[in-house]
């Protein structure tokens, strides 16, 4: 007797983008590694005080884009993404993050690699800052 295995998802979250389904017309959802995903990128695009109820959720990257361009700079902006995905993202577990700066376009790459709990197979997120003028 064979039995059905069903498939559970970890994690479930509204697009933002709120595209609708074509097929239930529903506001679309992102699951697993993907909602997190999600997530971690409006943590680190989010500045302290820009959310009404919860003030203490953001990222002083956006401050951070203003300051002279020096290697000492990278290893700040790693320590602040760091030290935002430890405190306000628990579902997240940091394998490694690599900043380099692009002195040509005047930006910084951000590759950051880690485990989402519950799901086994490695993510990545890249980010690029850079200062509007």
């Amino acid at each position: 007797m064979a039995t059905k295995q069903e498939i559970t998802r970890v994690y479930k979250d509204i697009d933002m983008s709120f595209k609708v389904n074509a097929l239930s017309g529903d506001i679309g959802k992102k699951l697993d590694g993907n909602s997190v995903k999600q997530s971690l990128m409006h943590l680190l695009m989010i500045a302290p005080y820009e959310r009404k109820f919860h003030p203490e959720k953001g990222s002083p990257l956006a401050n951070l884009l203003f300051e002279n361009m020096t290697p000492g700079l990278e290893q700040t902006i790693k320590i602040a993404v760091k030290q935002v995905i430890e405190n306000f993202e628990p579902r997240v577990q940091i394998v490694d993050i690599g900043v380099n700066a692009n002195y040509d376009h005047e930006r910084y790459d951000i590759i950051l690699r880690y485990y989402v709990v519950g799901v086994d197979e490695p993510q990545s997120l890249s980010l690029n800052l850079t200062r509007l003028r």
